[in-house]
């Protein structure tokens, strides 16, 4: 019943689950290889999602056309709204405003509160990286209040560092210290990988302190976005890539 395409793909998830991403990159290029056609788009959804554990996403765009939303709206939904996303993390927000109706389309057929919620958060980064700071701040807000109510501490402290980047770009340095407060939960929380908190901690105290730098806060957002594919992964080996 298993295909050879299957257990390639199968084999690459179980090496990303154990860090292992370049192991997990030769067996999906193997599967995309093997493939005949029919599995491309998720293969290559796949890809994208091991190229961002090692940095790099370029991928995701080869993989838009080759996903059906009318057939596979999840596959669609994961694909598009990653490929948004990245564009927003390289300064590319400009070009990410188009495609947000389409995702959202899909985030609000999907039935799922939690999809809805991202593309607040999506369309939040958006109007953040154009400028539209109050809109964004609101955005913000919003997706921190559902990421509370539903215990995701990861999720949660992300978006929060995507409002301390606003505060901070604004001078706005006693709300940074606010925010430390407000994230004080998620050091009790269960979700969060050892290494995480630690690099969390250090943002939250240098907050307090009103020591926080854009800088420190960029970092710390793009080592999250890394460790929740790899937890073993420290703070200081992101910020001196």
């Amino acid at each position: 019943m298993l295909n050879e395409v299957w257990v390639l793909w199968i084999e690459a998830d179980l090496r990303c689950d154990q860090g292992r991403f370049a192991d997990a990159l030769e067996r999906i290029n193997e599967a995309i290889a093997a493939d005949r056609g029919d599995l491309r788009g998720k293969l290559l959804l796949t890809k994208a999602q091991i190229l961002e554990a090692l940095g790099d996403t370029a991928v995701l765009e080869e993989a838009i056309p080759l996903v059906d939303a009318g057939s596979d709206s999840r596959t669609a939904l994961g694909v598009r709204f990653q490929f948004l996303v990245n564009l927003c993390r390289e300064g590319r927000a400009a070009e990410a405003e188009p495609g947000l109706p389409q995702v959202g389309t899909l985030a609000e057929g999907s039935g799922k509160r939690l999809d809805r919620t991202k593309m607040v958060w999506l369309e939040g980064k958006a109007a953040a990286g154009v400028g539209r700071l109050a809109e964004a701040e609101v955005s913000f807000r919003q997706v921190q209040r559902d990421f509370r109510e539903h215990e995701l501490p990861y999720d949660y402290a992300l978006v929060s560092l995507d409002l301390a980047l606003l505060f901070l770009e604004q001078g706005r340095t006693p709300e940074v210290r606010a925010l430390a407060g407000e994230m004080v939960w998620i050091f009790s929380a269960e979700g969060i990988a050892r290494e995480a908190l630690a690099a969390l901690r250090l943002f939250c105290e240098a907050a307090r302190k009103d020591a926080a730098t854009v800088d420190l806060t960029r970092h710390l957002a793009r080592y999250l976005d890394r460790a929740c594919y790899d937890p073993e992964l420290r703070f200081e080996a992101e910020v001196n890539r």
